[in-house]
């Protein structure tokens, strides 16, 4: 079932869960200010330190500093730090050729079959997959499984690849800016159908499979280093169809979050496909998710 929603209406749910997750006003307008200076070049190593010092108390265990490329003083803003590259070694891809990897570190925050032509969250939000994927040419997504991933602040926000394969196509969705977080997710509001999102069609030597990038509150930017002259603006939806294809590997870096929001992959049905993640479980990209 769609709900239709004006503009307005959206625009005052952003506002309110932005104050409450902040804690009211102050914190609102804190946050949007931390947002605003998150590209600002901070001059000192102590400055540095300090600030991804509070992030990490803010979000415990905190930065895993080891994984980190660089040393977390040599990023010189909290949008650096954000986008931060891993070392290879803390990310092996899972060997098996016929397995989906995760595209994304990040906590499994659904997993599931389409039935009924719906994707039904845990917290019986209910999607139709025509309204998460429009201006995608697929008769049926029935059978089709799907993961849903939420990046945390403290998550390397970059995004790769699922399978090995070819990059047909990219699709710009824009939209609003709601929370994508689990606690602040409202039937009343489908975030993954309104929020603005990044959808990536791909053809691979198992199946297809669709990977949709969700903004979520606080995201300014979803780069794209393969197609950097792809930068849609405006209010309407966007694609291109890429000839020839854009020839990929699993665990090549796809895309990039500034600032943490969601992953939602799907993967056509098999009768042998199976996930092997659960909801609530830490993931990190490279590791199998589905058989």
């Amino acid at each position: 079932m769609s709900i239709i929603l004006t503009e307005k209406e959206i625009r005052r749910e952003e506002d309110r869960q932005a104050k409450s997750i902040h804690g009211g006003l102050r914190g609102y307008f804190v946050a949007k200010l931390a947002i605003l200076m998150s590209r600002l070049w901070l001059p000192t190593k102590g400055l540095r330190l300090l600030l991804y010092r509070i992030l990490s108390n803010k979000y415990p265990p905190g930065i895993n500093q080891a994984e980190a490329e660089l040393p977390l003083h040599k990023y010189s803003s909290l949008n650096a730090l954000f986008t931060r590259g891993i070392k290879p070694e803390y990310r092996p891809i899972s060997a098996g050729k016929s397995e989906f990897i995760s595209p994304c570190d990040g906590t499994v925050q659904d997993v599931g079959r389409i039935e009924e032509g719906q994707i039904i969250t845990l917290k019986d939000i209910r999607y139709l997959p025509e309204s998460l994927l429009p201006s995608v040419k697929i008769k049926t997504f029935e059978g089709w499984n799907y993961i849903i991933i939420f990046l945390s602040p403290l998550d390397c926000h970059r995004v790769f690849s699922p399978q090995d394969g070819h990059l047909e196509e990219v699709i710009h969705v824009p939209g609003a800016r709601l929370l994508v977080h689990p606690p602040f997710q409202r039937p009343e509001f489908p975030v993954y159908t309104l929020n603005e999102r990044m959808i990536f069609m791909f053809s691979t030597g198992i199946n297809p499979c669709i990977l949709v990038m969700v903004a979520g509150s606080g995201v300014g930017n979803i780069t794209l280093p393969m197609l950097p002259k792809f930068k849609p603006q405006g209010r309407l939806i966007a694609s291109q169809t890429l000839s020839p294809p854009i020839s990929i590997k699993r665990g090549e870096w796809l895309a990039t979050f500034e600032l943490g929001s969601t992953v939602i992959l799907l993967v056509p049905p098999h009768e042998k496909r199976k996930s092997i993640v659960s909801p609530n479980e830490k993931v990190k990209y490279g590791q199998a998710i589905f058989s």
